[in-house]
C-alpha cells in the first residue's frame, strides 16, 4: 500500500521512480519504525516511516506527517536528478 501511495505522489511531483522498497524495522530491532527506499536511477533517498503512519494509511486516516516526509524526500530526489547538490 505504501508503495502505491509513494508512486502516486512521485508522479504528481514529476519524479519517475524505478524502485520502491520497504525495509521492516523488525529486521534491525526497531518495532515501530521502517525505512522506505525510493529509487530513481542512479539516485535514491530513504524515508523513516513510523508504524502508526502505515496504519493510518491503511485505515484511511489523516496522513499529513507521511505526506510531508514523502514530499521532502521526493524533492531531494528531484534535485539530485536535476544535477543539483544537497
Amino acid at each position: 500500500m505504501i508503495e502505491n501511495y509513494a508512486t502516486d505522489l512521485a508522479i504528481r511531483m514529476g519524479v519517475s521512480l524505478t524502485d520502491i522498497s520497504l525495509v521492516e524495522g523488525k529486521q534491525v530491532g526497531c518495532l515501530d519504525m521502517h525505512l522506505l527506499l525510493l529509487n530513481a536511477e542512479p539516485n535514491f533517498v530513504s524515508v523513516p516511516v513510523r508504524q502508526q503512519d502505515l496504519e493510518d494509511l491503511l485505515n484511511g486516516s489523516d496522513c499529513t506527517r507521511l505526506d510531508l516526509k514523502l514530499c521532502s524526500a521526493l524533492s531531494r530526489l528531484k534535485t539530485m536528478l536535476a544535477g543539483g547538490t544537497l
